[in-house]
């Protein structure tokens, strides 16, 4: 799924994010306001914040807009487009966003959400939709033609590199996106591929909900985006990871999507402070040695670098590995993950399955 399939770039739009501004569920918000590409958010909607400063949560953000209470105000601010950005275990619809949307809709916005929950399926949203002429688009969709991974992604050209981790919550996309967006900057032809539902709506090249794909369709999903992509001229194609390996609940989405992706490199995102998994309390987290142990052995693939979203954390690590780390909110760490990157190409690392192909035909 591509955004500007539906939007022109630079549409504005309302950022819904009830009662997750400052808390690290409100990451779908986060990643919208850091790194939109097709829409342009020009307010956030939490009736619990309005009249903070939203640099005061997040100071590094590419929209540092108003927080309001409700979507008449976003509507007077030119809003034309309403972004479910809340996240929530499971996918649902908190009861506390439901009166936003019918807001939305009735004010003619067209509506966007990433939730598990289809909103289009609502016969409340769907039949106001109608009446209003507004369209609603659930991101958390499978595409229509689904297919198995058949290895066509072995004839590929393009250097993948999987950006992957070691929970949930911990910086894939944001390393992804941070990754992306700093190379086309440099002139690099660089993809983006979204298998989760922010880095769908921040614009990327192609995107596929993963986790709302049946599993055995998930590799072949993840070849057909990649193939998509470098289509579009694309010479090195960023994968965002979901979840991971070694996750007790998602894990089996994470392998899925490293089988179909055959990386060449994979980054690994760590923090090296955290205890315990994101919304899975009960659970320790696994020490990133074996997460990248495990990865490189299903995935017939190299671990490169890491990435730590916050500077003491990259300091820990670089005391337990030599592998270059970086935090890719900062310039330097940004420029020690693309050094890596440009050393693995060079040096001519490339995933083993794709070498054996090459070999034998």
């Amino acid at each position: 799924m591509r955004l500007e399939d539906y939007f022109k770039v630079g549409t504005p739009a309302v950022v819904i994010a009830s009662g997750q501004i400052g808390i690290s569920h409100g990451k779908t918000a986060y990643g919208i306001l850091r790194h939109s590409r097709v829409l342009k958010p020009v307010c956030i909607l939490d009736e619990y914040r309005e009249g903070d400063d939203i640099r005061k949560v997040l100071p590094d953000l590419k929209y540092s807009v108003p927080i309001v209470s409700n979507i008449e105000k976003s509507k007077k601010m030119g809003a034309e487009v309403a972004i479910v950005a809340v996240a929530s275990v499971g996918g649902v619809l908190p009861k506390d966003v439901r009166r936003h949307i019918v807001d939305a809709i009735n004010s003619k916005m067209d509506v966007i959400c990433g939730l598990h929950y289809k909103l289009s399926e609502d016969p409340e949203f769907s039949e106001l939709a109608r009446k209003n002429g507004a369209r609603i688009i659930d991101v958390r969709k499978p595409p229509e033609n689904l297919r198995i991974l058949d290895g066509s992604i072995l004839n590929r050209k393009a250097y993948v590199v999987d950006i992957l981790g070691t929970d949930c919550v911990i910086g894939k996309r944001t390393t992804a996106a941070q990754l992306w967006l700093k190379t086309l900057d440099a002139n690099w032809k660089s993809g983006f591929v979204a298998t989760g539902q922010t880095g769908i709506m921040i614009g990327a090249d192609d995107g596929v909900a993963l986790d709302a794909v049946p599993s055995d369709f998930v590799p072949g999903v993840l070849e057909q985006m990649i193939i998509n992509v470098e289509k579009l001229g694309k010479e090195t194609i960023f994968v965002e990871g979901q979840a991971a390996i070694l996750h007790p609940a998602y894990g089996q989405v994470t392998l899925g999507l490293l089988y179909g992706s055959m990386p060449d490199a994979v980054i690994l995102v760590h923090d090296p402070f955290r205890e315990k998994m994101s919304a899975f309390e009960q659970f320790k987290m696994n020490n990133w040695q074996e997460e990248a142990k495990t990865i490189e052995k299903l995935g017939s693939t190299k671990v490169i670098a890491l990435s730590c979203l916050n500077d003491e954390g990259v300091e820990k690590l670089k005391n337990e590995t030599e592998l270059p780390v970086g935090n890719p909110l900062t310039e330097e760490g940004l420029t020690v993950l693309i050094e890596a990157i440009e050393k693995a190409i060079k040096s001519g690392i490339l995933n083993e399955r794709r070498m054996n192909f090459e070999s034998i035909s």
